[in-house]
């Protein structure tokens, strides 16, 4: 035990012990409810919907810098962020902890030991990287979030009219695909004689009435 608290304050897992405590007292608190466990995922899961946002737009810039640059790069998204940072901390503090106790004692001097420790740091961080990646792949199907239909994103959709025929001022289609047969009020102007069974086409969002103007498919 005394080698096992002598090792986990010696340099330079000591720099990662203090990290791994910072982060064991946030779970402990969100745990028992003191902290949001999402409250430092929401930027960065701001910035990845971006990310999703330009893989559609041909002329915008494709690579995003910083944080977010490097969890795309690697792989290490699709899980909380928190959960993330954790993982990367705990494998650095691993190898640290392997480092000091059994590469450390083959060092001569405390000088090298002490350079050595410094460029430990960064190399225990670069390995931790593929470990996190690696452990956390089979865990990203646990956190899929699915995107509720508003009503913008509908537009474009193929819907069957539902009601004897479609006018300006009534109509109602069933989303078409949709399992749960989502019901939508359809406007359309009376002499494109849209009636029961036909397929029509969400074209706008009427937003005083709630409902869509709809084109018949051809």
């Amino acid at each position: 035990m005394d080698v096992f608290l002598n090792n986990i304050i010696s340099f330079p897992v000591v720099v990662y012990t203090a990290l791994l405590a910072i982060i064991l007292s946030y779970w402990i608190l969100a745990f028992l409810g003191g902290i949001d466990s999402e409250i430092f995922d929401l930027n960065l899961d701001a910035d990845l919907e971006f990310e999703a946002d330009l893989s559609t737009d041909v002329d915008a810039p494709r690579n995003l810098s910083g944080v977010t640059g490097f969890f795309l790069k690697f792989g290490l998204t699709g899980v909380p962020v928190t959960l993330v940072v954790s993982l990367l901390v705990l494998f650095s503090w691993m190898l640290c902890y392997i480092y000091v106790s059994l590469i450390s004692l083959m060092i001569p001097t405390q000088l090298l030991k002490m350079v050595v420790g410094f460029v430990m740091i960064f190399i225990s961080f670069l390995l931790s990287v593929p470990l996190t990646s690696w452990l956390i792949k089979p865990l990203k199907k646990l956190f899929i979030t699915h995107q509720a239909k508003t009503k913008q994103s509908l537009i474009g959709s193929e819907c069957i009219v539902k009601t004897g025929k479609v006018t300006a001022t009534f109509g109602q289609a069933i989303l078409e695909g949709d399992v749960d047969g989502l019901i939508l009020d359809v406007r359309a102007k009376e002499s494109e004689g849209i009636c029961k069974g036909d397929v029509v086409v969400l074209i706008e969002y009427i937003e005083a009435e709630g409902g869509y103007w709809v084109k018949k498919v051809a």
